[in-house]
């Protein structure tokens, strides 16, 4: 599991099994990532940046950009493989294309956040992907793919850290002890769900 770092959840994170990720366009990469995102969000920022980012931070797994607007496949493969030069796996997300489109070497993003962009695939049309990475969503959004029996081996998620303003993740949102920070608060859903997920698989 990655999260998206935003400035002091760093030291948090690292207390945590989950593994720190970052999107190419953030201002200020501390470190290497395991995990670095394409960001969609921006449309004015360029594949060449991204790549450019990747060459230099040298992350575990890289998104390729989205197949979808006018990118044709071919060329989502060109740039994909660009990325593997830099990174150990990946993730190439079929928005325009279906996921068997997408060639085994890659993994293949589904996407379950519910703001931005989406696919229109059904999840039982990832049961033959080799390895899927679950972008975005909270748990219980996550947890559909993983019922599915699909091949999930990472998921990302900003949610928990969203709901650590306000409380924990305990197998549901609940308010935390008095007396907790944010940190806190964000270390303990963390671990709730890395430990949830282990159990789970």
């Amino acid at each position: 599991m990655t999260l998206q770092n935003h400035g002091m959840v760093e030291d948090a994170i690292d207390q945590t099994p989950a593994k720190i990720g970052f999107t190419s366009a953030h201002d200020n990469i501390s470190r290497i990532p395991y995990f670095l995102d394409y960001p969609f969000t921006k449309p004015d920022f360029t594949f060449e940046e991204h790549l450019a980012a990747a060459k230099r931070l040298k992350p575990k797994i890289a998104v390729a950009p989205d197949v979808e607007k006018g990118l044709s496949l071919n060329d989502a493969i060109e740039q994909a493989d660009l990325l593997s030069d830099h990174a150990d796996e990946v993730i190439m997300v079929p928005k325009d294309v279906h996921p068997s489109d997408i060639p085994k070497r890659f993994r293949v993003g589904l996407t379950m956040a519910n703001f931005g962009s989406s696919a229109p695939w059904l999840l039982w049309e990832y049961r033959d992907c080799r390895s899927i990475h679950v972008l975005g969503g909270g748990p219980e959004r996550q947890f559909k793919a993983l019922d599915h029996g699909l091949n999930v081996d990472s998921l990302d998620s900003t949610v928990l850290g969203i709901h650590a303003i306000y409380g924990i993740w305990d197998g549901k949102c609940m308010d935390a002890p008095d007396g907790w920070d944010y940190s806190r608060r964000l270390t303990e859903s963390v671990t709730n769900y890395c430990k949830f997920l282990s159990e789970y698989s």
